[in-house]
């Protein structure tokens, strides 16, 4: 039954909730059962969903380790790499600066390569001119880039300085 006390008057447009005294969950077994169980499964499913983030968090955690020292291994086997092509390079520059003797050079070319110093009627003198007509192409870095049209206009001056 529905107990409304006298002096309960609803203001505004909505009803007042009615609270009903007699509950059919509490009163009849199976009902209750099957609420105790629909509560402890919704727990149970939470629990687990917990765990289960729980365990991709740790998981995420420890694969990103995991990548942090393979990188790790990788950049020493490269330092160590990079550190024997420097001793080896440096190894080959003594060498080099030892072969590069002049006096010894000379004599290897005489005795093993049988080569001599040439005679006079063997010299032969070429004039090089003193201006060089070698064209070289150089970007302007003032307009790289800027806008569009000033790259054609420039790209056709170079192709306009070929053909003079």
């Amino acid at each position: 039954m529905v107990q409304m006390k006298d002096n309960d008057y609803v203001y505004g447009s909505l009803a007042k909730q009615i609270q009903y005294e007699y509950d059919v969950y509490e009163h009849n077994k199976v009902l209750k059962e099957k609420k105790t169980y629909r509560l402890n499964r919704a727990v149970k499913l939470k629990a687990v969903i917990l765990i289960l983030i729980t365990f991709a968090v740790g998981f995420a955690a420890v694969y990103r380790y995991a990548l942090i020292a393979d990188l790790n291994y990788r950049l020493s086997d490269l330092e160590k790499k990079y550190e024997e092509l420097v001793d080896e390079n440096t190894q080959l520059k003594v060498a080099i600066e030892k072969n590069t003797d002049l006096p010894r050079i000379k004599e290897i070319a005489e005795s093993r390569l049988g080569m001599q110093k040439p005679d006079r009627y063997q010299l032969v003198y070429i004039k090089v001119p003193k201006s060089n007509y070698t064209v070289t192409y150089q970007e302007d870095s003032n307009n790289s880039g800027n806008n569009l049209f000033s790259v054609i206009l420039a790209k056709f001056d170079a192709i306009k300085e070929l053909f003079r």
